[in-house]
């Protein structure tokens, strides 16, 4: 436990000194200011709602303004990820070092792969933002350590199960594999079979019980809703077009044929740069001695790592490689095998006490340049984009203003500075944000005419906001969105307004 603990503090230190100082756009970390709008204004973020890092954002927001008082609030955000990431490195150095029990040094290998998996750019990328990630690779190794630690034993499985199910559905990717571990854990047949399938179950069942604050939350009060409020959930269309990821839908398994190639190389390139070809290569040593001695954790492996692969694969976004975090954990419990493999392969040859500390040495050298080499990408500290665009564009809206943008960036910007932090209602009063995107949507409508009915009314499209609204209010635009000719626009700032 020493050396996990000593693990954990090295990650979170690493992780503390590189965290987004603001909001931030970095590592596809824009959602983060839209999730601290969210978690303030007592919202329902982006789908499928994330109950539970809504309760564990606006609880850790109110404790950590004991601590650091009311300002930092990005900050304080990226902190909450700090600590889930730098916790999910400590549960991975215990399971190395108990599947690894029966080598010697094995604590050795465990942290040297703990610490690979900490400078995986997966797992720091998402450490360092505000963001759901993290706390999604903490119920991850959870999972891990129920399984091949615990054996699968209900007290801890059902829980697990529960917490990882109410935060990231894509955590249910992974119970085939829960199942079938548990159930060869158990000794196989039908009764295990049937007690570990009613196990997932229970958890599953719980994990969607608290789905049930978005319906509550979305409902708002008597003040009105939630000014973020994806999917005005408080009936159950709206409620199921949030929670099934309707908005995404079309992203899953769309991308055209002739760009299936390219998924699967762009796959295969971010599962290699995980731990760099040589720790790939361990790894796969690692693998194929389960495969050759332990065939019940290699099968663990690939119902692991398929599902989570195919999906990740088949999600055409430009950010789908972040759902590889299961997979980069994974390795990383084939590196630590592979590594004391690669010990025992050098010992036959080259009987030599002072091998083990040699390797450490390479090993630790190893990675303190690989995190040298990533510190100046996955680094944040000096990340100053979103709070410069932010307050650039406080500098030049009047009050009474109405902004239109479109990308995630700008309109996530706007929501954080007016539901977060409040800076941009207290310096640009009744500031009219609309998102035209969004705006197709007849929930969103339904949001804006609550929100501003004063000033958009009955208003089906933006074109008509702009209709009603031109010469009444000043109309700026985050950028130049084909609304309207380039000609009527003037750029001011980094804003574009309607003349």
């Amino acid at each position: 436990m020493l050396t996990a603990t000593l693990s954990t503090g090295l990650a979170f230190a690493l992780y503390v000194w590189t965290a987004a100082p603001d909001i931030t756009w970095a590592h596809q970390g824009a959602d983060g200011a839209e999730l601290l709008a969210a978690a303030v204004s007592n919202g329902v973020p982006h789908p499928p709602g994330y109950p539970l890092y809504m309760w564990l954002l606006q609880g850790w927001l109110r404790f950590s303004q004991l601590d650091f008082g009311p300002g930092n609030l990005a900050w304080r955000g990226a902190l909450l990820s700090t600590i889930c990431a730098a916790l999910s490195v400590g549960v991975t150095v215990v399971i190395a070092g108990h599947l690894s029990r029966e080598q010697p040094g094995r604590w050795l290998w465990a942290t040297g792969a703990g610490l690979a998996w900490a400078i995986s750019p997966l797992l720091w990328s998402q450490a360092v933002i505000t963001e759901v990630y993290a706390l999604h690779a903490l119920f991850v190794t959870l999972l891990g350590w129920v399984i091949l630690v615990k054996g699968g034993r209900f007290v801890y499985l059902i829980p697990v199960v529960a917490l990882g199910v109410a935060h990231h559905l894509t955590f249910v990717l992974l119970l085939p594999a829960a199942l079938y571990f548990v159930w060869v854990s158990r000794g196989g047949g039908v009764r295990p079979l049937g007690q570990t399938i009613g196990a997932l179950t229970l958890g599953v069942l719980l994990g969607l019980v608290f789905y049930v604050r978005i319906p509550l939350v979305a409902a708002g009060s008597l003040a009105g809703p939630p000014p973020v409020n994806w999917g005005y959930a408080d009936n159950l269309a709206g409620f199921w077009w949030l929670v099934s990821g309707a908005a995404y839908r079309s992203y899953l398994f769309s991308a055209p044929s002739s760009t299936i190639l390219s998924r699967v190389a762009s796959w295969a390139y971010t599962v290699t740069s995980q731990y760099t070809v040589v720790g790939l290569g361990l790894a796969l040593i690692g693998l194929n001695n389960w495969d050759r001695s332990k065939p019940h954790l290699r099968n663990l492996s690939l119902l692991w790592v398929v599902p989570i692969s195919i999906y990740a694969i088949g999600y055409y976004t430009r950010d789908s490689d972040i759902y590889l975090l299961p997979v980069g954990w994974m390795v990383a419990l084939w590196l630590a095998i592979g590594l004391a493999d690669a010990e025992g392969w050098l010992q036959t040859r080259w009987s030599v006490r002072s091998l083990p500390t040699v390797m450490a040495i390479v090993l630790a050298i190893g990675l303190v340049v690989l995190g040298t080499t990533r510190l100046p990408a996955l680094s944040l500290r000096h990340d100053h984009e979103a709070r410069q665009f932010l307050e650039d564009s406080m500098a030049v809206l009047p009050p009474n203003s109405i902004v239109i943008s479109r990308e995630d960036n700008d309109t996530f910007a706007f929501w954080y500075g007016a539901w977060a932090s409040g800076e941009l209602l207290r310096q640009t009063p009744n500031v009219v944000l609309i998102n035209d995107a969004l705006y197709q949507f007849p929930w969103y409508q339904r949001l804006i005419a609550a929100l501003y009915p004063d000033v958009v009314g009955n208003s089906h499209s933006v074109a008509e906001i702009l209709a009603s609204n031109h010469g009444v209010r000043p109309i700026f635009f985050s950028a130049d969105l084909s609304l309207v000719p380039t000609e009527q626009l003037e750029k001011i700032g980094p804003l574009w307004r309607y003349k």
